[in-house]
């Protein structure tokens, strides 16, 4: 093929698969500005501290704003529907989930976790992946978690004589997945993104909030005594130093600081967390204190619970219990007011609710996602144009991991954990593959659009 025919077939792939960054934006603003605001709303949860902001349902009303300003663009011709394999994965799982409800234990409670729960993440998670195509929304998705962590984490410290106890182990404000037992995954999944922004920009103000959130999470985490979420924390801070700060000076810097976090926690940590976390290594008799029995009978409480997922598993095969059903099912068999509880295993929740197709599907989506940032990320080393975008994608590799690992002790099958990880995920092949795009074209033909895709 000569010089000119190899122009041909770049410009005919750009015209294909390129859509200029000014029309996106063009297209995705208003929508990802209701995403950012629906982010902050579900991770914050600011009603939970307000409650008088309860009756505006600002998740609702954030999510049917994204919703219908994205519909909007689609029909004025301003947005362009994107096609990934994650979301085929999703709608095919989506659709296994509404196939599996006739099937269900409790059809009706099966429906209102599929219509009140799953439907909601599918919208949003959609959203996301047609919303994320610059690597600076990206950057302020990821702010809007980590200020949503900073202020939930600080008020429940600050405020702590108002915040929510169990015994002498501290719940905090938030009632969704920034509380107790998920604190440590949301902190997991999160330290990875806060060491790539450390190491790729260089303000005094973001290292300051950076800093402050890690701090505050950690402290915080010391205080709800959650073995599993010190657990998560520990070797998503492993893996980071791994996948994303290695090679880098500043990279050692905010790996020193995150580990030097933990020691000073756990150097001042309440007789709670010892107690429970010692638990860990010592013998069923090694110790008669109060809290490390309690400690101690919810390991076997969760042992019994993943057997009794893998039980309903086998039983029902196909189509599971129904969603939500494994609460039900446990605590009618047991007949005691404490099994009326979840799986605390993401994965036996799938494959005990929705059968073993979900389940696969599920870890299909998750290895999916891990191979094609896996492969972005090869695509992009050594090259310093888009240093930044490497670091994101080494991170949101070891947030997935790192969320793996703690799905392995909680039930997070239908929530928005992985799905924003994905979504992530989605954003930044967008992203790599409109740089491709933009290097592929003939030179001069798109300086504008390379300038423009350069700037976000």
């Amino acid at each position: 093929m000569n010089k000119a025919e190899s122009l041909s077939v770049n410009k005919a792939n750009w015209q294909q698969n390129f859509v200029p960054p000014q029309f996106r934006e063009q297209g995705a603003k208003l929508t990802f500005f209701f995403l950012w605001l629906f982010t902050v709303a579900v991770f914050a949860r600011p009603e939970d501290i307000f409650p008088s902001l309860a009756p505006l349902h600002l998740t609702f009303v954030f999510g049917v704003c994204a919703g219908l300003t994205y519909l909007g663009a689609l029909l004025w011709g301003h947005a362009r529907l994107l096609w990934t394999r994650e979301l085929t994965i999703v709608l095919l799982l989506t659709a296994w989930y509404i196939a599996g409800v006739p099937f269900a234990l409790w059809r009706r409670g099966s429906f209102q976790t599929l219509t009140d729960v799953w439907l909601k993440t599918l919208l949003i998670f959609f959203l996301l992946t047609q919303a994320l195509v610059t690597l600076e929304r990206i950057r302020k998705l990821l702010w809007a978690i980590i200020l949503s962590e900073l202020a939930v984490a600080s008020l429940s410290i600050v405020l702590s004589s108002k915040a929510i106890w169990l015994g002498e182990r501290m719940l905090g404000f938030n009632l969704g997945i920034l509380g107790w037992n998920f604190l440590g995954i949301a902190e997991a999944v999160t330290i990875p993104y806060m060491a790539a922004i450390f190491v790729a920009r260089r303000s005094v103000l973001e290292t300051s909030v950076l800093a402050a959130a890690l701090i505050s999470m950690t402290w915080m985490l010391v205080l709800t005594a959650s073995r599993s979420g010190f657990l998560d924390v520990v070797f998503s801070t492993a893996l980071t130093s791994l996948l994303v700060l290695r090679g880098s000076s500043r990279g050692k810097i905010i790996g020193a600081a995150i580990a030097l976090a933990l020691v000073v926690a756990i150097s001042l940590a309440p007789q709670v967390f010892w107690e429970r976390v010692g638990t860990m290594w010592d013998g069923p008799g090694a110790s008669t204190n109060k809290v490390a029995a309690s400690a101690r009978q919810s390991e076997e409480e969760r042992g019994t619970l993943l057997t009794r997922s893998l039980e309903y598993t086998l039983e029902h095969p196909m189509f599971g219990l129904g969603l939500g059903n494994f609460v039900v099912a446990n605590g009618t068999d047991v007949g005691q007011p404490g099994a009326w509880v979840g799986t605390h295993n993401t994965f036996t929740e799938i494959s005990s609710e929705a059968g073993v197709p979900a389940l696969f599907l599920f870890l299909g989506l998750l290895a999916t996602a891990l191979r094609n940032i896996k492969r972005i990320g090869k695509t992009l080393l050594n090259n310093p144009e888009v240093a930044e975008l490497n670091l994101m994608a080494r991170a949101t590799l070891a947030s997935l991991v790192s969320f793996a690992f703690g799905a392995l002790f909680a039930h997070l099958a239908y929530e928005y954990f992985l799905f924003y990880l994905v979504a992530i995920g989605v954003g930044i092949q967008q992203v790599a593959r409109t740089m491709q795009a933009i290097s592929l074209a003939p030179a001069g033909d798109f300086a504008s659009s390379r300038r423009i895709a350069a700037a976000n």
